[in-house]
C-alpha cells in the first residue's frame, strides 16, 4: 500500500452512473486498501461529498430477543383490519 500524503490533494472529474453509482479511481482504491465490500463513511458537508476510508468494523446495534418479539408483536394487525384487507385482496385477485 502506498503512503497517502495528506497534504497533497488529488483531483478527478467522475462521471455519476445509474442509481448514483461513481467510481473510485483505481489508484486511490490501492493506496487506501479499499477493496469490493469494503465500507467507507460518506458525509454530505454543503455542496462537498467526503468518503472516508474506513478499517474497523461499522458501528451497528444488538438488539435484544425481548425487544424483536415486542416489535414483532406490535407488528400485528388487529382482526377488523386484517379481514378488511384480506377482503380486498380477494376482490383485487377476482378482477
Amino acid at each position: 500500500m502506498k503512503q497517502v500524503l495528506p497534504n497533497k490533494p488529488q483531483e478527478e472529474y467522475l462521471r455519476i452512473l445509474g442509481k448514483g453509482m461513481v467510481t473510485i479511481p483505481k489508484e486511490w482504491r490501492d493506496e487506501l486498501g479499499l477493496e469490493e465490500g469494503n465500507i467507507v463513511k460518506a458525509q454530505k458537508v454543503g455542496n462537498k461529498l467526503m468518503l472516508e476510508a474506513k478499517s474497523e468494523t461499522v458501528p451497528y446495534r444488538v438488539f435484544s430477543k425481548e425487544e424483536i418479539e415486542a416489535w414483532l408483536e406490535e407488528d400485528q394487525l388487529s382482526d377488523s383490519l386484517a379481514k378488511k384487507v384480506e377482503k380486498k385482496l380477494k376482490s383485487q385477485k377476482s378482477d
